[in-house]
């Protein structure tokens, strides 16, 4: 579970906790749909996608990189499926396809919670980390977001 009580607790806790707590705060002030991190050859960045049109957000620093998948995990609920004790060889060579990793968080904000879908494509170093925002249109949540964003950054 991830929770929102302050700025001054926001700024206390670790990287990759902070860096979630803030995209989705940032992703409900914006009335997103969708929260993606895209992973690539070494780096990483956070995308989303706001009436059916994604926005790159920002880069992900080398230091959170190999924190942000293990640290999602900590706090969501998912199911991991189960792997054969075989491999299945089909398509192209040497390409890899890995079940993805799905469930969900529940996010506090002042006392509202949320549960957010969740999904994991456990591929490394690739793959996506993926929260989905149900009817973002009708959430009250975009003015308390806004607002917990404001404080946070007035704070520096």
């Amino acid at each position: 579970m991830l929770i929102y009580t302050t700025p001054e607790d926001l700024r206390a806790e670790p990287d990759a906790r902070r860096f979630w707590l803030l995209g989705i705060l940032t992703c409900l002030r914006d009335r997103a749909d969708r929260m993606e991190v895209r992973f690539g050859d070494g780096d990483a960045t956070l995308y989303n996608r706001v009436q059916g049109r994604d926005w790159e957000l920002t880069p992900v620093s080398e230091e959170l990189f190999e924190t942000l998948k293990p640290t999602v995990r900590g706090f969501s609920r998912l199911v991991t499926p189960q792997r054969p004790d075989f491999t299945i060889t089909a398509g192209l060579p040497d390409v890899r396809t890995e079940p993805q990793e799905i469930g969900w968080l529940t996010f506090e904000l002042e006392q509202h919670l949320i549960d957010l879908p969740v999904r994991i494509d456990p591929r490394e170093p690739y793959g996506f980390i993926q929260v989905d925002f149900e009817y973002p249109e009708e959430m009250e949540l975009a003015g308390l977001a806004g607002a917990a964003l404001a404080e946070y950054y007035e704070l520096d």
